[in-house]
């Protein structure tokens, strides 16, 4: 039990930490913070399983990171839909006008295409996903790497375009 008990506290801080850290200092890009925040937050775990364990064993070492594995998965995906989901971000404007409702053009005014676009276009090049030459974008080796992967992922859970 000192596994779980070790990943739950080390999550919950690594949790309170990163609010703080967006809160407070505005840190970016969100995921390099994430993950080097997660990276910190694998050694406060190791050293609570220490702490609590009394020689359980790596059977208990393991579930409990296999618990920190699944609960950032959970966690990145929630953050990052809150974050970056436009359609949350639409229900939000919408939710924020006084009758709460919006046109489509009201919608439009709020979250230009153009924006958006180029919103989406900058992260890739900043990220490192694509490079821009000549008025043309290329994907990267890390682009390339990163799009093979979630091809497979789509592939399994049979989502997106056949």
């Amino acid at each position: 039990m000192a596994g779980i008990f070790a990943a739950f506290t080390s999550f919950s801080v690594f949790v309170v930490v990163h609010w703080a850290i967006l809160h407070w200092l505005r840190w970016r890009p969100l995921s390099r913070v994430l993950n080097g925040l997660w990276l910190a937050n694998l050694g406060l775990y190791a050293w609570l399983f220490w702490w609590w364990a009394n020689d359980t064993g790596i059977v208990n070492l393991l579930n409990g990171l296999l618990l920190q594995v699944f609960l950032l998965i959970g966690y990145t995906a929630f953050f990052f839909l809150v974050e970056r989901g436009l359609s949350l971000r639409v229900l939000i404007e919408i939710s924020r006008t006084p009758d709460g409702r919006m046109t489509l053009e009201e919608i439009k005014h709020a979250y230009p295409y153009d924006y958006i676009l180029e919103k989406r276009i900058g992260q890739m090049v900043r990220m490192g996903y694509w490079v821009e030459q000549d008025g043309y974008f290329r994907s990267t080796e890390k682009g390339r790497r990163f799009t093979a992967l979630h091809r497979q992922v789509w592939k399994i859970l049979r989502i997106g375009k056949d």
